[in-house]
C-alpha cells in the first residue's frame, strides 16, 4: 500500500478495518519518514477478523442445522453458499495478515515512490498531483462505500422478507438472517481490500504517465514548434489583425501542465528517468500475493451469483430477489473492473514507455544522448513491466475473455449437479 499525504484518508480508514496496523513517524515538520508496527492495532486487526470470520462460520452452521434453511435448502445450494462466504473469508484474512506480515513491501515501495516523486518534481508540478491523487482516493472510497451499504442494506431486506414467508414452517427464521451480520461486515474489509491495491495501481500508473510526459519533452520538434499566425475577423473593415500564438507553449502549459527547467542536461534527464522506470517496476512485482486473492475471490462470487440468479429466474421466479442477485452480480462485477482496470492504465502506460524510446533513438542526432537512450532501452526491453498474479497471469483486459470462458464452464457444471438434486428429490423410496 501507498502512505502518503495523497493517501492518508484512504490509509486511515484501511486501519479502522484491520488492512493497516502501522503508525507512521514523522519529522518536525510533518514529513513521512518511517513506518512501524503497532501491536495494539496487530491485536486490533486479528481479532476483528477472526471473531468476524468464526460468527460468520457460527451463523451458516445454525441456518444449516434448522429446521427450515433461509439459503441452503439444497446439497449444491449448501456447497455454493459455503464456498461463497468462505472466499470473503480467506481474502479478508489474507488481507489482514498481508498487511501485518508485508512491513518490509511497504517501506520498500513507498521508497521507490518517495524516490520517484523527488525527481518527478522537476518536471511535474508536486502541488498539482498531490491534490488530484487525494481527490480520485477519497472520490473511489466514498462511492465503494456508497455501493456496498445500498447492496448490503438491500439484501439484508430480501432475506428478512424471505423469513416472514416461511415464520409458519420456522419461527426462528428471524434469527437465520441474524446469523450472517458478520458475513455483511466482512464485505467492507474486501472492498477496502480493493481500494487500497486500486490505489497504489492507480498511482504508480500517474507516475508512469508523468514520466512519459518528461520523455515526450524530449522530442526534438517539441523546441522546434512554428509559431502560428492567426487573423482575427474584423467586421467594420477588411484589414485582418494577426495574431501570434506559440503553440509549443499552449502544449506544455495547457496540455501537460508542465514547468520545464533547462538547467538539466538531456543525458542527466534520460538517465534520472530510467532509474525511475526501473523503481516502479519493482513496485508492481510486489501486489502478486493480494491480486492472487482479489482476482480468485472475483471468479468464485461471480459463479456463486450467476448460479443463484439463473436458480431464482427458472425456480421461484421471486422478483424481487432476481433483482437483488442481479444487484450483486453488478457489485462483484465492479469489483472485478475495480482491480482489472487500474493494472490495465499502468500497464499501458509501462508499456508506451518502450514506444517513446524507440522515438528517440530514431530522432535523436546527439552521440552522448544516444548512449543513455540505447542504455534505457536495454533496460526495458530485458524487463516485464506488468502486472501479474504471482506470475499465473498477466493483469490486462484480455482476462476478461478468460473469466467469461471460466464462469461458463463452471455454471453448466453446477447447473448439472442442480439437476442430479432435483432428479433425486422426485424419485419415490
Amino acid at each position: 500500500m501507498e502512505i502518503s499525504e495523497s493517501t492518508k484518508v484512504v490509509f486511515y480508514v484501511s486501519r479502522i478495518f484491520g488492512l493497516a496496523p502501522y503508525v507512521v513517524k514523522r519529522t518536525p515538520i510533518g514529513q513521512i519518514v518511517d513506518y512501524k508496527r503497532s501491536v495494539f492495532l496487530i491485536v486490533y486487526s486479528v481479532g476483528l477478523v477472526f471473531c468476524l470470520a468464526g460468527l460468520t462460520y457460527k451463523g451458516i452452521f445454525f441456518d444449516v442445522t434448522s429446521k427450515k434453511p433461509i439459503r441452503m435448502k439444497t446439497a449444491t445450494s449448501k456447497v455454493v453458499t459455503i464456498l461463497d462466504v468462505s472466499v470473503v473469508v480467506s481474502a479478508c484474512i489474507c488481507g489482514t495478515l498481508s498487511g501485518i506480515g508485508g512491513l518490509h513491501f511497504v517501506r520498500e515501495l513507498n521508497r521507490r515512490l518517495t524516490e520517484a516523486d523527488e525527481i518527478l518534481s522537476l518536471y511535474v508540478k508536486e502541488s498539482t498531483r498531490s491534490r488530484r491523487q487525494r481527490r480520485k482516493g477519497i472520490l473511489m472510497l466514498g462511492l465503494v462505500c456508497f455501493i456496498i451499504t445500498g447492496a448490503l442494506s438491500l439484501d439484508i431486506w430480501v432475506w428478512y422478507r424471505i423469513a416472514d414467508k416461511i415464520k409458519k414452517e420456522n419461527s426462528n427464521s428471524s434469527a437465520n438472517v441474524l446469523g450472517y451480520f458478520p458475513f455483511y461486515c466482512l464485505y467492507y474489509i474486501l472492498m477496502m481490500f480493493h481500494v487500497l491495491f486500486a490505489q497504489a495501481a492507480l498511482g504508480i500508473g500517474n507516475r508512469f504517465r508523468h514520466l512519459n510526459v518528461a520523455l515526450y519533452e524530449m522530442f526534438p520538434e517539441f523546441g522546434r514548434t512554428p509559431r502560428i499566425e492567426i487573423s482575427s475577423i474584423n467586421l467594420d473593415s477588411d484589414k485582418n489583425d494577426p495574431i501570434d500564438v506559440d503553440l509549443r507553449k499552449c502544449v506544455a502549459n495547457v496540455a501537460h501542465g508542465f514547468d520545464r527547467k533547462r538547467t538539466l542536461s538531456s543525458r542527466k534527464i534520460i538517465e534520472d528517468l530510467a532509474v525511475i522506470h526501473a523503481s516502479l517496476s519493482y513496485c508492481i512485482v510486489t501486489f502478486g500475493i493480494a491480486l492472487l486473492a482479489v482476482l480468485g475471490s472475483c471468479l468464485l462470487h461471480l459463479v456463486a451469483t450467476s448460479y443463484f440468479l439463473m436458480v431464482e429466474l427458472v425456480g421461484d421466479k421471486d422478483a424481487v430477489f432476481a433483482w437483488i442477485q442481479a444487484l450483486w452480480l453488478f457489485i462483484h462485477i465492479f469489483r472485478f473492473l475495480l482491480t482489472i482496470e487500474p493494472c490495465h492504465i499502468t500497464n499501458v502506460e509501462s508499456n508506451r514507455t518502450i514506444t517513446i524510446i524507440n522515438s528517440l533513438r530514431r530522432t535523436c542526432k546527439d552521440v552522448e544522448v544516444i548512449e543513455s537512450i540505447n542504455m534505457f532501452w536495454q533496460q526495458l526491453i530485458a524487463s516485464n513491466f506488468s502486472f501479474t498474479a504471482c506470475g499465473l497471469c498477466t493483469i490486462d483486459r484480455r482476462i476478461i475473455t478468460s473469466y467469461c470462458g471460466a464462469i461458463a464452464t463452471y455454471l453448466v457444471i453446477l447447473i448439472q449437479f442442480k439437476e442430479a438434486d432435483d432428479n433425486s428429490g422426485k424419485t419415490p423410496h
